[in-house]
């Protein structure tokens, strides 16, 4: 059972930083997708892989709130939160580091934004198969490509990592951001002789869903300038792949008590090489290479899977992809929740309405009667009056819609008001902000950041 060999971890410290718009001062992992917090779908989707335990990594000062949130969710799986100081910006690298009393064993980390439905036990099994240091979970691409997201118009241009696969053994040869280039790429010329091909992909999407060895959190331990995972350690540990271990001929300096004083830095000397290790990997029969020598005698080995292309796969850190798999949820809801379909409207929201279709709705939700509520999520504590037209919108947690409105293609950020009589058509609403009553706006992001602020672009 994979709940018995490998440790769950969920990292769910981000500021969300590229979620300005609609976050205000809530926590990133409790946005609203659908009907539960977005924390809730990897926590779920490792119940559904019988993991019975997770650790959980969050603010200090979100702690309490989290807990409580997940508390009234359908989860069963036992959390373990660990809190890391508010006041210190720490990278995905650094929280990992912060725990490493509790890494006992190989672990699988996610981070809190991810919703999916893929399996995650081919990657499990490649890390397995190969005795990996990591293996990391590859998603297409796209998924947002046909939405548009509410506010000003403007020109959406996704981030892109160029991921380099040897595509007969799916090692993971090379992964950088395309930001990192100009308009020419250089490749090693070592790393192609070594490998003959490879095959570089820029429109793949790195899932932040990793395998790894637990001798990984040892290394980071000793190598402390290392803050992030993605942008920092996993390039670092690709390119390893290409290095051997060092053997020094000059003899260790021993202290009086008979202790080395050599700075065990290297890589390679986290790597746990018993005789029974080698002697495995001389007479495996998993050798992803054709040479003699089994993987080339690399001891350093990642891989990459890429998820099958009809399985869902989105990284929720950006508006756009927040919006987005708010409108579609309820066309993939019962692929994302797998054999226990959960309700999408909560039992213990109120709603009124008989004019309703494919609509969402988190738990305290208050819609009233006649009201016209299509293709769109509302968030809990959220209250929407009567006479209302709301369509493929988000309604955030505790905001207010009162009579008379017509919303269409909006996102009204937590705890905004909209007061009656107001038509707002493809607006961005931000946090508190008041639309004030009869107001008419298009196309437009209404915050109150920095006092009040109202882009038009005509």
């Amino acid at each position: 059972m994979v709940s018995q060999e490998f440790q769950a971890i969920v990292l769910a410290g981000g500021r969300g930083s590229r979620l300005p718009e609609v976050l205000g001062n809530a926590p990133k992992c409790l946005l609203p997708i659908g009907p539960y917090p977005l924390l809730w779908f990897p926590l779920n989707l490792l119940q559904q892989h019988n993991f019975q335990e997770a650790i959980v990594i969050v603010l200090e000062t979100e702690k309490s709130e989290i807990q409580q949130t997940l508390e009234r969710t359908p989860l069963k799986i036992k959390l373990d939160f660990v809190s890391i100081p508010s006041d210190h910006d720490f990278g995905t690298a650094d929280s990992l580091r912060y725990i490493h009393d509790k890494i006992k064993s190989d672990f699988i980390v996610l981070t809190c934004d991810i919703v999916t439905n893929v399996s995650l036990y081919p990657l499990i099994n490649k890390f397995r198969q190969h005795d990996a240091s990591v293996a990391a979970l590859l998603f297409k691409s796209g998924f947002e490509l046909d939405v548009t997201v509410p506010g000003p118009k403007s020109k959406h241009k996704p981030e892109r990592d160029l991921i380099g696969i040897h595509p007969d053994s799916q090692r993971l040869l090379f992964l950088a951001s395309t930001s990192d280039f100009d308009e020419v790429m250089n490749v090693n010329a070592h790393l192609l002789r070594k490998n003959k091909k490879m095959v570089i992909y820029s429109r793949l999407v790195d899932s932040h869903i990793y395998v790894l060895k637990k001798w990984v959190v040892d290394f980071l331990i000793k190598k402390d300038h290392f803050t992030t995972l993605k942008g920092e350690f996993l390039p670092y540990i690709i390119k390893k792949q290409m290095s051997k271990k060092t053997v020094s001929n000059v003899p260790d300096t021993q202290s009086e008590i008979g202790v080395s004083n050599k700075q065990e830095d290297d890589i390679f000397n986290f790597i746990p090489q018993t005789n029974l290790d080698q002697q495995i990997q001389k007479t495996t029969l998993y050798n992803d290479t054709r040479s003699a020598e089994p993987y080339n005698g690399d001891l350093v080995r990642c891989y990459a899977i890429e998820a099958p292309k009809d399985k869902i796969g989105v990284r929720v850190n950006t508006t756009l992809s927040f919006f987005a798999i708010n409108q579609k949820l309820s066309s993939i809801w019962s692929q994302l929740c797998g054999e226990q379909l959960h309700p999408l409207v909560s039992p213990n929201s109120v709603v009124s309405s008989t004019q309703t279709k494919e609509i969402a709705v988190a738990e305290n939700a208050k819609l009233s009667e006649k009201t016209s509520l299509n293709f769109s999520v509302f968030g809990s504590n959220c209250t929407v009056h009567p006479k209302n037209i709301i369509n493929k919108s988000l309604i955030l947690a505790g905001a207010l819609v009162e009579e008379g409105c017509n919303i269409e293609n909006c996102i009204i950020g937590h705890k905004a008001v909209v007061k009656k009589g107001s038509i707002l058509k493809h607006c961005l609403i931000g946090p508190g902000f008041i639309v004030e009553e009869s107001t008419q706006k298009q196309m437009q992001h209404l915050t109150n950041a920095d006092g009040f602020m109202e882009i038009d672009i005509q």
